[in-house]
């Protein structure tokens, strides 16, 4: 694959990363009360809801940040593979032990079964994956980021 259609395919990846986000993000944050209250619904993240509630959302736009800058695009897409991991991860402990479902989404994503939400968050866990081996060549084949030749190297040519 060429530098141009891995550059195009990262390109895309991160603009559906940002979407993403900034839909959650400030979902969470214009309903906030909800989504606090949703989350101290939740039978294993009762104990920590208040500071998920402030930290999620906090956390998804800063990704944001991250993919949008070029320097920091892969720390982003990273940070984006975790939350998908964390996302993806709560959703299968919900779905295999919990009695009780608690949603703590919003908008388009409220209408979506807990099995739905299964397969979007591992979907996007697998483009988040792809998104970062991507960029993860393009930056080890860019020139800024290969090796400087050691000082007895340019002394032989």
């Amino acid at each position: 694959m060429y530098v141009k259609q891995k550059t195009t395919i990262v390109e895309i990846l991160c603009a559906l990363f940002v979407i993403l986000f900034i839909y959650t993000g400030l979902n969470k944050l214009l309903d906030y009360d909800t989504f606090k209250f949703q989350l101290g619904r939740s039978p294993y993240l009762q104990h920590f809801s208040a500071p998920l509630a402030a930290i999620l959302p906090a956390g998804e736009l800063l990704v944001v940040i991250a993919l949008v800058v070029k320097r920091t695009r892969l720390a982003g897409l990273y940070a984006s593979y975790f939350l998908m991991c964390l996302f993806t991860g709560y959703v299968a402990v919900m779905l295999r032990f919990s009695y009780y479902l608690p949603c703590s989404c919003g908008g388009i994503l409220q209408a979506l079964s807990w099995k739905g939400h299964l397969l979007f968050n591992g979907l996007f866990t697998l483009l988040s994956v792809a998104a970062v081996l991507l960029q993860n060549q393009l930056q080890t084949n860019h020139p800024i980021h290969s090796p400087k030749p050691r000082y007895y190297e340019t002394l032989q040519t």
